[in-house]
């Protein structure tokens, strides 16, 4: 009596799901580099002069982007917002100094109307954040 001898199927991996699993993770560690490589909220080229010096803690920073936005602490504010947020600060700190980083290319309009927003709830001590130059 002979016997038939049955053979293996040899079947090869399905490799689709992996494939699709690397392209979802090469998607998404692109998509999230380009996120964290980016400045959160402004864009701001500052000007450049000789007599700057670093900035010390304690103090609020304000930022105004070209397009006349204001920025504290990267998140974006409306003037009557930016009026709160100095009044706030104020109350806690009345001696405090804040810093107004305007890009180089802002209109000066847009620096005086931010100047306006945090002179209208008492603050008085204020300085125009610049670049260093050697």
């Amino acid at each position: 009596m002979k016997f038939e001898r049955t053979r293996k199927k040899t079947t090869a991996p399905n490799i689709i799901p992996l494939i699709d699993v690397m392209f979802f993770l090469l998607v998404f560690f692109m998509v999230f580099w380009n996120i964290s490589s980016t400045p959160l909220g402004m864009d701001v080229e500052l000007p450049r002069a000789v007599t700057g010096r670093p900035q010390s803690d304690g103090q609020l920073e304000v930022s105004v982007r070209q397009d006349g936005a204001f920025y504290i602490n990267g998140r974006m504010v409306t003037g009557p917002e930016l009026r709160a947020h100095v009044q706030q600060r104020l109350s806690a700190n009345p001696e405090l100094f804040v810093i107004v980083k305007a890009d180089r290319r802002v209109r000066y309009e847009h620096v005086v109307d931010a100047l306006d927003h945090i002179r209208a709830v008492g603050g008085h001590k204020l300085g125009l954040a610049v670049e260093q130059s050697s």
